[in-house]
């Protein structure tokens, strides 16, 4: 009878820990928020400082405020990111006045993306985020993603997916053109 009851009582507090863990879960992802919802159009773009592919000095999201920026989180083996990357170049060398393109690799070597950059002649800056962490101040779920930011530094729009056309991505590019 004692034995009985024992296990009455570990059931009960295993069963109170089982229900205070999950509380506590679902209280705590509450708080998070989907990340998605960590930027929000019109509000100003989480700055991040990260080392540049070519290695002499940072690339910081702030040091570009004055111009629009379309900024892109990419890695090598994303096959849509292979098919965006030589339309994004074409777009960039279009020559959008006062518009950057800042692609931001997302946990790979220097050497991945250094063999991907110069197999399709990339131009623009690019920016390696081997711990993610831009990544996570974005909300960024899935490769490829955009954000267009104006010259103030607000984000203007969310792109998730590939763009794939180069004209379209101009288009983009002109949506965050500072006037002259």
């Amino acid at each position: 009878m004692a034995a009985v009851v024992w296990r009455q009582g570990v059931m009960a507090v295993l069963v109170l820990l089982i229900g205070a863990a999950l509380v506590y879960t679902l209280l705590q992802s509450g708080t998070e928020g989907n990340a998605a919802d960590k930027v929000r159009i019109g509000q100003p773009a989480p700055d991040f400082a990260l080392a540049r592919l070519e290695g002499v000095s940072e690339l910081k999201l702030s040091d570009y405020r004055g111009k629009g920026v379309l900024l892109l989180f990419w890695a090598t083996w994303c096959e849509p990111c292979e098919r965006e990357m030589p339309l994004m170049n074409e777009a960039y060398q279009a020559g959008v006045q006062g518009v950057e393109v800042i692609a931001v690799n997302v946990g790979e070597s220097r050497g991945s993306v250094a063999q991907f950059a110069v197999k399709h002649d990339l131009s623009f800056p690019i920016g390696l985020d081997p711990s993610g962490e831009a990544v996570d101040r974005f909300g960024v779920l899935g490769l490829p993603a955009a954000f267009l930011i104006d010259a103030e530094g607000r984000l203007v729009k969310r792109l998730d997916g590939e763009l794939t056309r180069t004209d379209d991505i101009v288009r983009l590019l002109r949506q965050v053109q500072p006037s002259s």
